[in-house]
């Protein structure tokens, strides 16, 4: 029969639950190291200058918020995600009600279950200057019509 030869006294337990604390430390601490390589892999970068970094799926066009759940997006009537966030040229998040029937040119990023639109960035100059695809253009045109 194979028994366990280890006395079980409370110091023995102490010396086990430390060495597992410090290995958990030790992780963690090592894991901490790990953070900026994370961070650097974000799908876009927050705002750091004249000019955004917006993702590749985002399209141009012209919104106008008409109520917290409903927009339009270049005179097509489109739906806001119940998630919606939409960010002003500082890029902090504001509240689509603050912005209602104000026409705002933005870049924006749709859903694709549910065809409703899911984030939207009012430009500034700068950024409204640059080129981007417009609804209207190629494959998303018949999400509109």
């Amino acid at each position: 029969m194979n028994r366990c030869t280890t006395p079980h006294t409370p110091h023995h337990r102490l010396r086990r639950a430390t060495r597992a604390s410090l290995a958990a430390l030790a992780l963690a601490l090592g894991g901490i190291s790990a953070l900026p390589s994370l961070a650097q892999t974000a799908t876009f970068a927050p705002f750091q200058g004249q000019v955004r970094a917006f993702p590749p799926q985002a399209l141009r066009g012209n919104l106008v918020v008409t109520s917290t759940s409903q927009a339009t997006i270049d005179g097509q009537s489109v739906g806001l995600a119940p998630a919606f966030k939409l960010y002003n040229p500082r890029n902090t998040t504001i509240r689509p009600g603050t912005v209602l029937n104000e026409r705002l040119t933005v870049n924006y990023v749709i859903e694709k279950t549910s065809g409703r639109v899911h984030a939207a960035w009012i430009l500034n100059s700068d950024e409204a200057a640059l080129k981007r695809d417009r609804a209207d253009n190629g494959f998303w045109s018949g999400l509109f019509k």
